[in-house]
């Protein structure tokens, strides 16, 4: 039966509890969690400021009016660049690629140790029902960096327009949930936020690796690019059962540390993001590969007929050479016989 109770709960969970209010002091002893026992600079300046940044991610819907400024620009590049060349960017995107590779391999580095930490000591369960990784300022850090780089990596669909490449729905669809769902889930910090930013960090710091290789002209094998999108798309999967499970958790009234809203978002989009890319891969990796090689059997068919075709023109011509002759046979001085064709005039 399902607790009804439950949906009071319906922005919030345990706010008050994992959230640091005005002064909020972290635990200091980093023997005390999983991973290497040390700070980045970046870290501990993210600790000094932690009010500042909770009171301003907390207005999540801040992510609408980037969203709308997104779209629009999406418009106007995409009408700007109409009547233009587009422009070469290599040496700009090598260096954007390898930025964002680099910062999602530290975030990966940072963050797995404590994700495996807790599936391994703790079990499936708690990994998607408790918020421990708050106590950490280190994790509340990199968390942070996660849904603010979503603002920065809109600017992939800048490179994509002004290169004048095709923009596929998958592209833009992606990135401006991904940006109002991360803005809407760190506020609430719910533990199934673990499973989003460690996912996503890892599969990132594959996906910005390869763009960067491919796009300096480094050959790779077409099984790296399907590789990472299976990884995505069991990424999608991995997000749509946790969420699931942690939503069944919350309605049927057991300990989760995640509100409601956060749950069915987190339900609904990794479920469609699931459908999408899966389509895409269908469309990328089945469909498009099996035109390429029909096109290519077609091809290699009209080539081996235009050859025979050739050979039998060859042929007619020689033929039609002998028939407008005729065959005269004179015996040399060795006493040979040698065949002599006169063309009839």
């Amino acid at each position: 039966m399902f607790n009804f109770s439950n949906y009071r709960d319906i922005r919030y969970h345990y706010f008050h509890v994992y959230v640091p209010g005005k002064h909020h002091q972290f635990e200091r002893d980093l023997t005390k969690f999983p991973g290497v026992p040390n700070s980045f600079f970046i870290e501990e300046f993210l600790r000094e400021h932690a009010d500042f940044i909770h009171r301003n991610l907390s207005r999540w819907y801040y992510s609408f009016y980037l969203s709308i400024i997104y779209l629009l620009a999406i418009i106007l590049i995409k009408k700007w660049m109409q009547n233009r060349q587009p422009f070469q960017m290599k040496p700009i995107l090598i260096i954007w690629n390898i930025s964002l590779a680099i910062f999602s391999i530290i975030g990966t580095f940072r963050c797995l140790p404590e994700f495996i930490h807790v599936l391994y000591h703790h079990g499936l369960v708690h990994s998607y029902s408790k918020s421990t990784y708050y106590f950490d300022y280190r994790l509340s850090a990199w968390y942070f960096m996660f849904t603010l780089s979503k603002s920065i990596e809109l600017l992939d669909t800048g490179f994509v327009l002004l290169r004048k490449k095709p923009l596929i729905v998958l592209h833009w669809i992606h990135h401006l949930l991904t940006l109002n769902y991360s803005w809407f889930v760190f506020s609430d910090a719910p533990a199934t936020a673990r499973w989003m930013c460690n996912m996503n960090y890892f599969v990132h710091s594959l996906m910005y690796t390869y763009y960067a290789a491919k796009v300096a002209g480094i050959q790779i094998s077409r099984r790296i690019s399907l590789t990472i999108t299976t990884l995505q798309i069991a990424q999608m999967f991995a997000g749509l059962f946790v969420n699931y499970k942690a939503l069944q958790r919350k309605l049927i009234g057991l300990p989760c540390d995640a509100s409601l809203s956060v749950l069915i978002t987190g339900v609904t989009l990794y479920g469609l993001f699931a459908i999408l890319f899966i389509n895409f891969f269908i469309w990328t990796y089945i469909i498009k590969r099996s035109k390429n090689r029909i096109r290519t059997a077609v091809r290699h068919f009209t080539s081996s007929n235009k050859n025979k075709n050739n050979n039998n023109d060859l042929d007619n011509d020689k033929t039609s050479l002998i028939d407008k002759s005729t065959i005269t046979t004179t015996t040399t001085n060795n006493g040979s016989i040698q065949f002599v064709a006169k063309k009839v005039q």
